[in-house]
């Protein structure tokens, strides 16, 4: 139990930047699917509100941690988001350390 009281206060302590982007590696990389604005805001709900992720995947994208492009998704068009292959590795000992796998 103290384990994940632990891992409580790990994400607590995490800027809202940080949350969506280790929501971004989750799903394109873990899940290998394509993360996009609905899918994080219906992943992210009740953690962090729609206008927030929309400021935090400017911020990410002006920093280079993302990368972004047009990709079709159910017959509709997407943009997609990843995270940048300099951040890759710093998101990915970041995931490992808050959720402890991948």
């Amino acid at each position: 139990m103290a384990g994940k009281t632990t891992k409580k206060k790990e994400k607590n302590i995490l800027s809202k930047e940080y949350i969506v982007a280790l929501e971004i590696y989750k799903i394109a990389e873990i899940e290998n699917k394509k993360a996009y604005f609905s899918k994080l805001v219906q992943n992210l709900k009740g953690k962090v509100s729609a206008s927030k992720i929309s400021d935090c995947l400017d911020s990410l994208l002006d920093i280079g941690m993302l990368n972004a492009g047009w990709k079709k998704e159910d017959s509709k068009w997407v943009r997609s988001y990843e995270i940048a292959g300099e951040a890759k590795q710093s998101i990915k000992d970041l995931y490992k350390i808050v959720y402890g796998d991948s």
